[in-house]
């Protein structure tokens, strides 16, 4: 428009010249005009004083009347000549004072011509020539004075035409080229005009392009968006949106139209939080909602131009997770305060069970047989003590766990008819047990003690009876069901899933079961310890408890299992064995001086030649001194600088053939890794019985401690081999103490010597130092240096090193994958000794 001002200013002052111009012509044509009509009057009087005086020559030569007429229509019209003359040339004092003389000639000769007319009248006769002559001669001379003044009148016209005739034509002149110069200009200023609008719309087309260009990259932005964002107007009108906003509030498709939907119809099937904001502009209104199974934050801002804006975000995982975390938390503290109580009273269990059987071989139980009663309930309460701390332990994750490759239908089929008696005749009982169901690796005793566990709790739900079920399946959890469980690792599992028609439980109550001691039962009803044990005995297993429940409708517990590829284990009888004693010399090792009483005794009474050591130190220095010893029994857990596997292994340097049994209120330390024992440690939990003591000690003495798969004397010789031979040395970088220190135990253990690093710097520097090095044993999940950087860096400076990735997964993608990781060796966690063996390729 600013643009467009000049050309119309432009256009204006053309147009003004060009009527000026036509105007300057219009007075030129009219004084040309002018001029002719000043020259045709002159002409005008010349002619009709030329006819008069010709009429008045004739007349005076022959009398004759006829000539007095043009004299007398000379006469007449003269005044009015000279009048129309007059007033031609008002313009022209010349002219206007010739008009004058002209008007005095005239009317000097038409006097002269009426004093001859009457004089002629008069005489009535012919004159003579000669006295014609001076009246002629005089008429001449006024005659030609008129002709003079009217060709002087003529000239002066003539000369006023040709000057204004020159003007007129200057200025045909400049109108032509006025014309052509306004026709250039108009044309210049069209073809501007055409110029300025081609470049308004080419500014436009390219505005219009940015502006849905702008549109195009605002509406993607908007879709890869993970949170729902919609525009409203003022009105309420749907102005801008991406499909996360209908998606996660599951609005119709058909709403998603710009300009055709408003507020109201949204909040007719959505939220009633769908609504314009109530906050002051250039703050945010934040507010939750729970909606179509999703958690959702909602935040609503009005925008500065007009309208607001509502955003919504999907927080489910992240609520999900916090709540997760939460849960977690709260049962690694309940867990880590039950094992610390199940450990101490165990110890005390042990006095009183020690004692007890000792007080029953008396010969004062067996004199009394009403002391012996009592022995005897005494004995049955420490038992249920015992089962007790081993609930608290196996949910503390710190119970010793003996895993095998186990066919759980095998388990189930077994176990069937017991439950049906142990159940009732009100619970019906159906076991499905799935085909070509895979193996998993774990501890049978403890499968069947929750299996137990969670049937009895079926049981008591189904108080008017009702139906049990139990299923075997395999299953896969994948990275779906992963990520909305933080603890689950994707893979293979055996699913065991327990189910019944009872009563169910309200979301509150399955928030807690899994604590222990938490029950819904009456008092003295219960423990609130079964699905403790169970959600322990699982986890420590490495794998995943999951409950499904409805009120009134029932509850599903299905325990997930990892599978092994393992041939399915023997499984051993130890109950069977029966109870001797024997005359081996044993070392008895223990820091608690009840139990270590209590131990000897029991270990005279079966016979043994026993000695006693109150710590490791104290125990190597008997051996020392010469003491000779066939068995050490020692406790895992000791006060001192040196620890338990370090104690038996110089033990076992000292006597190759000395055999090994560990006790222990809980396993938490060397002899257990993640919860699963060593390949060639042999444990006896407390509290255990004199018969239990016996029956172990037989077994290992026999070499069918682990079962049918070794004999001792093949274990203690593998083992004495692993220790005399040395087939290298192991860089272990490990930022867990206690795991790098177990590791470096396993190594030496099986012929290895170890470095140890905490870091991927320690262990580079270590590597540069030692070139004894040669297999690099690394976790993941280092600080600072990861262990694919230090992989990297320490082929970079020993090509010909061996690595073992040692990583919670269980496949080769956290180290990429990629074909540069062809020569690593993965050792999944958790791992133990025939796993780390097989590793190092021994």
């Amino acid at each position: 428009m600013l643009a467009a001002v000049p050309l119309f200013l432009v256009l204006a002052v053309v147009a003004y010249i060009t009527i000026q111009f036509a105007a300057n012509e219009r007075d030129a044509q009219a004084w040309v005009r002018h001029t002719y009509q000043v020259m045709e009057t002159f002409r005008a009087i010349q002619d009709d004083a030329q006819t008069a005086e010709t009429g008045a020559r004739g007349y005076l030569i022959s009398h004759d009347p006829v000539f007095l007429n043009s004299y007398r229509s000379f006469a007449a019209k003269a005044p009015s000549d000279l009048k129309a003359l007059r007033g031609l040339t008002t313009d022209n004092p010349d002219q206007q004072r010739r008009a004058d003389r002209l008007q005095k000639l005239i009317a000097t000769r038409i006097a002269g011509l009426d004093i001859g007319a009457r004089n002629i009248q008069q005489t009535n006769a012919l004159s003579p020539p000669e006295q014609l002559a001076p009246a002629l001669a005089r008429a001449r001379q006024q005659m030609g004075a008129i002709r003079d003044e009217v060709t002087a009148g003529l000239a002066e016209e003539q000369s006023l035409l040709a000057s204004r005739d020159a003007e007129r034509r200057n200025q045909e002149t400049l109108e032509i080229a006025f014309a052509i110069g306004a026709g250039v200009l108009t044309l210049g200023i069209l073809l501007i005009a055409a110029a300025m609008l081609v470049r308004n719309n080419i500014s436009l087309g390219v505005a219009e392009r940015a502006r849905a260009n702008e549109a195009a990259i605002l509406q993607a932005t908007l879709d890869t968006v993970r949170d729902g964002v919609a525009y409203f107007t003022s009105e309420g009108t749907l102005c801008a949106f991406n499909a996360g906003f209908f998606k996660l509030l599951e609005l119709p498709a058909g709403l998603a139209k710009i300009r055709d939907t408003n507020l109201s119809q949204l909040q007719a099937v959505g939220p009633q939080i769908l609504s314009p904001p109530e906050a002051a502009k250039g703050t945010v209104e934040a507010q939750h909602v729970a909606w179509a199974g999703r958690e959702l934050d909602v935040y609503k801002a009005p925008v500065a131009t007009g309208g607001f804006l509502i955003g919504i975000s999907d927080v489910t995982a992240r609520m999900r997770a916090e709540s997760a975390v939460r849960q977690s938390q709260k049962m690694e503290a309940i867990g880590h305060l039950t094992g610390g109580v199940a450990h101490d009273f165990n110890n005390l269990l042990q006095i009183i069970s020690a004692n007890l059987d000792l007080a029953v071989a008396s010969g004062e139980a067996k004199a009394s047989p009403k002391l012996g009663q009592r022995l005897q309930n005494a004995i049955g309460a420490v038992s249920r003590g015992s089962r007790l701390t081993a609930q608290l332990l196996a949910f503390a994750r710190r119970q010793a766990l003996d895993p095998r490759s186990v066919d759980l239908g095998r388990v189930l089929r077994d176990m069937t008819d017991l439950l049906r008696r142990t159940l009732g005749e009100q619970i019906q009982v159906e076991a499905l047990i799935a085909g070509g169901l895979w193996n998993t690796l774990v501890d049978p005793t403890q499968v069947e003690n929750a299996i137990l566990n969670l049937a009895i709790n079926a049981r008591d739900a189904m108080p008017d009876g009702g139906k049990l079920t139990l299923e075997v399946a395999n299953a896969h959890l994948d990275d779906a069901y992963a990520a909305q469980h933080g603890e689950v690792n994707p893979g293979q599992y055996v699913m065991l899933a327990v189910s019944d028609t009872g009563t169910g439980m309200t979301p509150e109550v399955m928030g807690r079961v899994f604590e222990p001691f938490f029950t819904t039962k009456p008092e003295g009803k219960g423990t609130g310890l079964g699905l403790a044990h169970a959600y322990g005995f699982v986890k420590q297993s490495g794998g995943h408890i999951k409950i499904y429940s409805e009120l009134g409708e029932g509850t599903t517990v299905k325990l997930y299992l990892p599978r092994t590829r393992r041939a399915q284990d023997a499984l051993e009888a130890g109950h069977a064995q029966p109870v001797e004693g024997g005359s081996e010399r044993i070392l008895v090792v223990e820091d608690d001086e009840g139990v270590r009483a209590a131990v000897v005794d029991m270990l005279i009474d079966l016979g043994y030649a026993v000695q006693r050591a109150e710590n490791a130190e104290a125990a190597l220095k008997l051996l020392e001194s010469g003491t000779a010893v066939d068995l050490l029994f020692t406790d895992v857990v000791m006060p001192g600088a040196l620890s338990t596997r370090e104690f038996t292994r110089r033990a076992q340097a000292m006597f190759p053939r000395l055999l090994v049994l560990y006790t222990s209120g809980y396993t938490q330390n060397a002899i257990v890794h993640n919860g699963r024992l060593d390949d060639d440690a042999f444990l006896l939990s407390k509290p255990y019985r004199k018969d239990e003591l016996a029956r172990k000690l037989r077994s290992v003495f026999a070499g069918t401690a682990r079962g049918p798969v070794a004999s001792t004397a093949v274990v203690a010789s593998a083992s004495l081999m692993d220790r005399n031979q040395q087939r290298g040395k192991v860089l272990v970088v490990e930022d867990v103490m206690l795991i790098r220190m177990a590791t470096v135990d396993m190594l030496e253990q099986i012929g290895f010597s170890a470095a140890e690093a905490g870091d991927g710097a320690e262990a580079l520097a270590l590597l540069q130092a030692d070139p004894a090095i040669e297999i690099l044993l690394t976790d993941l999940g280092l600080p600072g240096m990861n262990g694919r950087q230090l992989v990297e860096e320490a082929l970079r400076l020993k090509p010909s090193l061996k690595v073992i990735i040692a990583s919670g997964y269980s496949t080769e993608s956290d180290m990429g994958g990629g074909s540069g990781d062809k020569g690593l060796v993965h050792l999944t966690k958790p791992y133990d000794l025939g796993q780390l063996r097989k590793a190092l390729g021994v």
